[in-house]
């Protein structure tokens, strides 16, 4: 029965990702650096490629040319916003408890690497998802100028955004007859989020619970 209406659900699918497809993509980029919710949600690599996946096979309502500055633009606007987040805590960052959003076992490993390495924690820390999560914030509460940040936080999100997603993208034009498997790859990459946020949630109930 369930089998039934999941097969129910992907000829949908496709108009999903065309209607809100580009909104909740560009939604989670944003939060993902600007509120630390990289750290229980994989928006970083699987959203971005997938993008580029569905630009590819014509499935998202939006030329690849236009989506990547949008994402950049959103990207960086989430790297401002932690930015500022940690310019505002400054040292009472290291003073925050354990929660969902924050653990400071990631900030500690996450600190090390960008004292060691600013500026190419910044450039190819991109990559690293709990890295690029805690970039921001350590950013602004170590007091780095504003200009340095925003032009390295820039050229990093450039990097990494555009790379991804024509990765995706060049897949999908090679191979255009994923075209009729859209359903269930959007469905995989529902369930590859909301089971890592089961999972996140589960962690911090037994923390909470011990």
């Amino acid at each position: 029965m369930l089998e039934l209406e999941l097969l129910a659900i992907l000829p949908d699918a496709e108009k999903l990702i065309q209607w809100g497809g580009v909104g909740l993509i560009a939604a989670l980029v944003f939060i993902e650096t600007g509120f630390l919710v990289g750290l229980i949600v994989p928006g970083g690599e699987t959203l971005l490629f997938s993008a580029g996946l569905f630009a590819g096979l014509k499935t998202l309502d939006m030329p690849v040319w236009w989506l990547i500055p949008l994402l950049i633009i959103m990207a960086f606007a989430g790297d401002l916003t932690g930015y500022g987040i940690g310019r505002k805590l400054g040292k009472r960052l290291h003073n925050k408890k354990d929660s969902l959003l924050f653990r400071r076992e990631y900030l500690e490993k996450s600190e090390k690497y960008y004292h060691k390495h600013p500026r190419r924690a910044l450039i190819f820390g991109r990559f690293l998802p709990i890295i690029r999560t805690f970039n921001p914030l350590l950013s602004g509460s170590s007091g780095m100028d504003i200009k340095k940040f925003m032009l390295l936080s820039g050229f990093g999100g450039c990097l990494y955004i555009t790379s991804i997603i024509l990765a995706g993208y060049f897949l999908g034009q090679a191979f255009p007859k994923l075209g009729d498997y859209v359903g269930y790859i959007f469905m995989g990459v529902v369930v590859l989020v909301l089971g890592s946020l089961f999972i996140s949630f589960y962690r911090e109930h037994r923390k909470t619970a011990s």
